[in-house]
């Protein structure tokens, strides 16, 4: 399960995050069937920042479909914007699994490693990059500053465009860019955040992934 995710709150209402703790866990369903549970945890303190994001299948479809995956993600806050300086992801279905590394120095991206290891050479030159987030920390940066946010999740790069719809926000997956192949085709297609006034976190999330429509629902 390789799908990431990612609203609208302005900064002030999260001014508690300068040192707290949230966690909030979803149930992940699709076509109405419940396929697993998602736990996502924030802490922020002297303005740094560390979250971590578990997934796991759930219910009669783990019979059929085993899949789990962790994220964490850690770096600073500066000027009310978060910064990644490090990102670890591991997923794992019945047939594959894999881990992605990122390290990142002063605003560019200074180390990839990813296990298996890639055969084919970058298509991206990544010392150029700058000022790209992880996946979670952008999806962050759009729930508290709202604005586009560019991103890598170690396979492909891309734009995450936030619009701002009554009672919710739509964020669309732009100038996307494989790292390791030439083809341009992209699972992820969007994503829907709905959010609840003075909640940190979102109620619920939509994600279009390869024509199906995932729903991430607060229990």
């Amino acid at each position: 399960m390789k799908f990431f995710f990612s609203a609208f709150l302005i900064f002030f209402l999260t001014k508690p995050l300068l040192s707290n703790n949230f966690e909030t866990t979803y149930e992940v369903s699709t076509k109405g069937i419940i396929i697993g549970s998602l736990t996502w945890s924030l802490d922020v303190k002297d303005k740094r920042y560390v979250t971590f994001i578990n997934l796991k299948n759930k219910g009669f479809i783990s019979k059929l479909y085993a899949f789990e995956g962790e994220y964490r993600s850690m770096g600073i806050i500066k000027n009310s914007f978060l910064l990644s300086e490090k990102y670890n992801q591991f997923w794992k279905t019945k047939k594959k699994e894999g881990r992605v590394e990122i390290t990142y120095k002063n605003m560019g991206i200074e180390k990839i490693v990813i296990t298996p290891k890639e055969k084919e050479l970058p298509r991206i030159d990544l010392k150029k990059l700058r000022n790209y987030n992880d996946p979670i920390t952008s999806f962050l940066n759009i729930i508290f500053n709202q604005g586009p946010v560019y991103t890598i999740d170690g396979r492909r790069t891309y734009l995450l465009y936030p619009i701002k719809k009554e009672g919710f926000s739509k964020i669309l997956i732009e100038e996307y860019k494989n790292i390791w192949a030439d083809h341009k085709r992209n699972d992820l297609e969007y994503l829907e955040i709905f959010m609840k006034k003075g909640e940190v976190l979102p109620d619920q999330i939509k994600v279009m992934f390869k024509g199906s429509i995932f729903t991430l629902k607060k229990i």
